[in-house]
């Protein structure tokens, strides 16, 4: 060799031995000196490229920042080093390489393993966490945006462990699906399905045990359909003009549930703004896979999932027929009709303590009991949330029955009944003769009718 060189770097400080041992040609100082540079700048600076330095792993303040024995403590949050190893495994107590084999993308652990297991969840989580102080904290939707701070579930691998009744996204059949989509590979991580990880942003940014507010908001998501190797090309979605529920206009628009235990204030930041023009266009970015062309098969039910069809559907683009008995903030009556729902009003993204990721607490209160299955008749706790039962709307009937709403044109939010009194044999068991909303025959099942995809001739479908 030409020469000899080595670099030392402790604690932030740098040294360089040279000796040289003949005249080096001005290409070769040249060299010498933007090595020097680069490691020096690898060692102090985090990453300045584009949106990373915005994104919650980027940030200076509250970034990713590993912490393990051995690791270097000066590193700096955002550093690209805490979750890439550019050379090799850096000596200490860290996870060992599965099967003694390097990791793919120069991680610090495998990519991407099953359900409760993979590169994400060393660090999201509360309990042992890589990120430094040994917890990351991220809460649920129904804390996050519905202002429910009782909700006690704190954390990403928490979200992603519920099992029957309780239900999380299967991250296994998320990667079947996306493997050969929109350039998504075998050895791509189902996370990277919803969030690009060196852009997505906290909601809310460094503040995990608090509910959003109108100033302290980021914009977790990027479109799956929009999926690209290039970092700055694959965006965020719901960050800019055209990409919010408000951009639903017109006979049709949005309408912002109540924040958790308010009648004045909305989700999901707990301001006063009621249009959507704080909300990330959540149908659109949900149904580049969840529509009427995709086939996606469910581990957990044993099926493929119902196709949506979100432009007919009454809780999309589908308009009110006629009249509908709604709970506050919704319509009730013949007027104002057509609302469209985000799909978060109902849904948690990652996982619920009820079956098809249904939220705890919805439009302002928390459901009156668990819903376990599809064919339940439970599903009334969801449907109270939105929907009037007789009770609310005549004291004297039943409390958790639709009557009124099926049966009955003689109150004035309801004036196109789609089944006479007499006709409770076409549906129910038992009874006979003219019913009432205070008589006994069995309650229906919400979902016999109502559920995505519902296509049922005769009834009104979801």
């Amino acid at each position: 060799m030409p020469y000899k060189q080595k670099l030392k770097s402790r604690a932030g400080k740098m040294t360089t031995d040279y000796k040289p041992e003949k005249k080096l040609g001005s290409r070769n100082i040249t060299l010498i000196a933007l090595l020097f540079f680069s490691v020096l700048f690898l060692q102090i600076n985090p990453a300045r490229a584009g949106v990373y330095l915005n994104s919650a792993h980027g940030n200076s303040s509250s970034g990713v920042k590993r912490s393990a024995a051995g690791f270097p403590t000066d590193y700096p949050n955002g550093l690209c080093a805490h979750c890439h190893e550019q050379h090799a495994s850096i000596g200490g107590a860290e996870p060992a390489p599965v099967a003694g084999t390097p990791s793919g993308y120069a991680l610090f652990y495998d990519n991407y393993i099953n359900q409760t297991d993979g590169v994400c969840f060393q660090c999201h989580t509360n309990v042992s966490s890589y990120q430094t102080g040994g917890s990351l904290v991220n809460r649920s939707y129904s804390f996050r945006a519905g202002g429910w701070t009782a909700d006690t579930l704190n954390d990403i691998l928490e979200a992603f462990s519920f099992i029957s009744p309780a239900v999380s996204h299967n991250l296994d059949d998320i990667k079947t699906f996306i493997t050969g989509n929109w350039g998504y590979t075998a050895n791509s991580n189902p996370c990277n399905a919803c969030h690009n990880p060196h852009a997505a942003q906290g909601d809310p940014l460094g503040a995990p045990n608090s509910a959003k507010s109108s100033t302290t908001r980021g914009w977790p998501v990027s479109r799956p359909s929009q999926h690209t190797t290039d970092n700055n090309a694959w965006g965020l979605w719901g960050d800019n003009t055209g990409e919010k529920m408000s951009d639903y206009v017109g006979a049709l628009s949005y309408q912002a549930p109540y924040r958790y235990g308010s009648t004045t204030t909305f989700e999901p930041d707990g301001s006063t703004t009621q249009d959507g023009s704080n909300l990330t266009d959540f149908p659109t970015f949900c149904t580049d896979c969840h529509n009427t062309t995709n086939t996606i098969y469910s581990t957990t039910l044993g099926r493929n999932l119902r196709t949506i069809d979100w432009n007919n559907e009454k809780h999309g683009k589908g308009n009110a027929d006629i009249s509908l008995c709604g709970d506050n903030p919704y319509p009730s009556g013949t007027t104002g009709l057509g609302k469209v729902l985000s799909c978060t009003d109902c849904h948690e993204p990652h996982g619920s303590p009820n079956a098809f990721l249904i939220r705890n607490e919805v439009n302002g209160g928390v459901l009156g009991g668990s819903i376990g299955s599809f064919s339940t008749t439970d599903w009334h706790y969801l449907c109270d949330r939105c929907h009037n039962d007789d009770k609310e709307i005549n004291s004297n009937c039943q409390e958790d029955h639709y009557f009124i709403t099926h049966h009955d044109n003689n109150y004035p939010c309801n004036s196109d009944r789609p089944y006479s009194p007499s006709m409770c044999g076409k549906c129910h068991s038992g009874g006979g003769g003219m019913a009432s909303c205070t008589s006994s025959n069995a309650k229906k099942i919400c979902t016999d009718c109502h559920y995505h995809g519902s296509s049922a001739a005769g009834v009104r479908t979801f």
